[in-house]
């Protein structure tokens, strides 16, 4: 017995080093990315989850890093890996759900929020992007709910009133969209795109004279 402890010391001491090198690696790639040298930690990060595959924080690093790159079939693969091993990670989630929505793939993107919201009914982005998908989808009803609840949540998120009028237009209901986007020039004139929206909301009114006044203040912006 005496034999068979000290082989299984000596293997739970490597183990123990191999857990310290994948922390060390996970700060070299972390010291990389602050200089926006994402290539570089992800090489860290790839060498932090070979000495230990439970390194979730690594696994999401380099999720982070890769969707600075743009890389989002790999990114959706480092947070599936990071949910794996805590499937209550929110921002794994999160993550996975815009790496997919970034591919055009709503559907599973609202699953991925729906987790996310199933865990927390007041997150706020889950509520946000959750609509957005739902947008994509062209299930604006749907996608005007979630942006509700957002505004439940922030009654002055404008990304929110902006989308919620965006949705509103494509259900040609312009009157309401018009005062979605009035709330969002009220706290900021220079929301990108505002107004040139409120503009083609008025002219599918024909409300014509007014469209023009704020077609002219978009182009000034620009």
């Amino acid at each position: 017995m005496g034999l068979f402890d000290f082989g299984k010391s000596k293997i739970d001491k490597r183990k123990k080093d191999w857990i310290l090198e994948s922390a060390d690696w996970r700060n070299k790639g972390n010291a990389l990315a602050k200089l926006g040298k994402n290539e570089d930690a992800i090489e860290c990060y790839d060498k932090a989850v070979s000495l230990d595959s439970t390194n979730g924080k690594a696994w999401s690093d380099k999720g982070n890093a890769l969707a600075k790159l743009g890389k989002n079939d790999e990114v959706i693969v480092c947070f599936s890996q990071v949910i794996r091993l805590n499937p209550e990670d929110l921002m794994a989630w999160r993550n996975k759900g815009n790496a997919l929505a970034k591919l055009g793939k709503n559907e599973d993107a609202i699953e991925c929020y729906n987790q996310v919201i199933r865990f927390n009914s007041k997150d706020s982005d889950a509520w946000f992007n959750r609509g957005n998908s739902l947008a994509n989808l062209k299930k604006f009803e749907e996608a005007i709910a979630c942006y509700d609840k957002v505004l439940s949540l922030d009654s002055e998120d404008l990304r929110a009133w902006f989308n919620r009028g965006n949705s509103l237009a494509n259900l040609k209901k312009f009157e309401e969209a018009i005062t979605c986007f009035d709330k969002v020039i009220e706290k900021n004139p220079e929301y990108p795109s505002v107004l040139r929206y409120k503009g083609m909301s008025l002219k599918k009114l024909g409300r014509d004279e007014e469209a023009e006044h704020y077609f002219t203040k978009d182009k000034k912006l620009l």
